[in-house]
């Protein structure tokens, strides 16, 4: 009655743990170890085990682990006496607790993300989070086997009894390369001051979308019938060009008039969002570059929407912006490498300067050797006059 009581306080209680990520990743780690502990087939979805007629052993791990990670005081009595000892399912999830590593987990700390589809192993724990009025709440936990779409507005971070192994952004904004300046160190400067623009635009093509999809599904269903009611009788009157806007998918221009918003509405909602962003506590974010083929990293922190990098030649980086708001951005190529005109520029320089230092080479030893010849004579010269003497 007690085990069931404790399942009952995890599955109502909705902790908030602010936008440290620590809470959760210890969260999906501890249900990692169940889904390795208890279950064959990595699904860990019914709560109650029909054959032996008990609480199925992973969902109750599964449940106490968010339970324990954020509400330890009230409910440390599952680790203790006979019921611990009796329950391997709050073994499983008590050892993780009084052995992890407790510090925090800021989004910035995260590697670059990815796009969909989300790819996961079998004892891996999916994070869902969905973006609301600029917040990012918890949607769900999901096991490796039962895979979350990424959809509008969501962010999914992939944890392993490990850490994190991985995370998928559905908003796809990337930094700009303003100017690339060379020299010892070549200066990179980047921005990113369109961020609200570029995921707006996002969404309306995702729109744009779902209203091809929407119209292709009334083809299919409703079009013959439709186009064989409309022939037959006369008097119903639908204009063609509102059967074919929404039947069919039109020419380029169709988007703009069916799914974009007026250009003055668009705009004016962008300017409202850009000062909403301002007006709310200044943002820090890190811009992180790193070369292409792995290697050494660095960062930079900034409070404003630019920033200047100094990166080595010959190297093409990746460039992006992290945040501890949110995913951050994707990475941008920033290539330092010399290109083919100035690689042939270089290549002729060096051929010339070769030949230069042949030609001086050769005038040297010419010199070196009338120089020895004419010691040599000069040295005979002397011999002979000393024995005259």
């Amino acid at each position: 009655m007690k085990t069931l009581w404790f399942i009952l306080l995890a599955w109502c209680s909705t902790p908030t743990t602010g936008f440290d990520l620590g809470p959760i990743i210890r969260t999906a780690q501890c249900r990692s170890q169940c889904l390795k502990q208890h279950t064959a087939d990595g699904f860990c979805d019914n709560l109650w085990d029909t054959e032996y007629k008990q609480a199925h052993s992973c969902k109750v791990c599964w449940l106490y682990c968010e339970t324990l990670e954020n509400q330890w005081e009230k409910t440390r009595t599952i680790c203790e006496g006979d019921q611990y000892l009796h329950c391997p399912a709050c073994q499983t999830a008590c050892n993780y607790r009084q052995t992890r590593i407790e510090e925090k987990y800021l989004p910035s700390m995260l590697p670059t993300p990815e796009k969909a589809p989300v790819v996961l192993d079998r004892f891996d724990v999916a994070v869902m989070m969905r973006n609301v009025r600029d917040e990012w709440r918890i949607v769900g936990y999901f096991p490796g086997e039962t895979r979350p779409e990424l959809k509008q507005d969501t962010w999914i971070v992939v944890a392993t009894e490990n850490g994190v192994k991985r995370h998928y952004s559905w908003q796809e904004w990337v930094p700009k390369l303003e100017s690339l300046k060379k020299g010892f160190f070549y200066e990179a400067t980047v921005s990113w001051k369109d961020v609200d623009a570029q995921i707006q635009r996002q969404k309306s093509l995702e729109k744009a979308r779902a209203n091809d999809r929407l119209r292709q599904a009334f083809l299919e269903i409703y079009g013959e019938k439709v186009l064989a009611e409309w022939k037959s009788q006369e008097f119903i009157r639908i204009s063609k060009e509102v059967f074919r806007k929404f039947f069919f998918k039109g020419g380029k221009n169709d988007f703009e008039v069916d799914n974009a918003p007026p250009k003055a509405v668009y705009n004016g909602r962008i300017r409202v969002e850009e000062a909403s962003r301002e007006s709310k506590k200044k943002e820090s974010y890190v811009v992180c570059w790193q070369p292409e083929t792995g290697g050494l990293k660095g960062n930079q922190v900034t409070d404003s929407n630019s920033a200047q990098i100094s990166l080595l030649p010959g190297t093409k980086y990746l460039v992006r912006i992290a945040s501890n708001e949110g995913p951050g951005s994707f990475p941008i190529e920033v290539d330092t490498r010399f290109n083919p005109e100035e690689a042939t520029n270089i290549q002729r320089a060096v051929q010339q300067l070769f030949i230069w230092e042949i030609y001086v080479a050769c005038a040297f030893i010419i010199c070196f050797v009338i120089s020895l010849i004419l010691t040599l004579i000069y040295g005979k010269s002397k011999t002979a006059k000393c024995e005259r003497v």
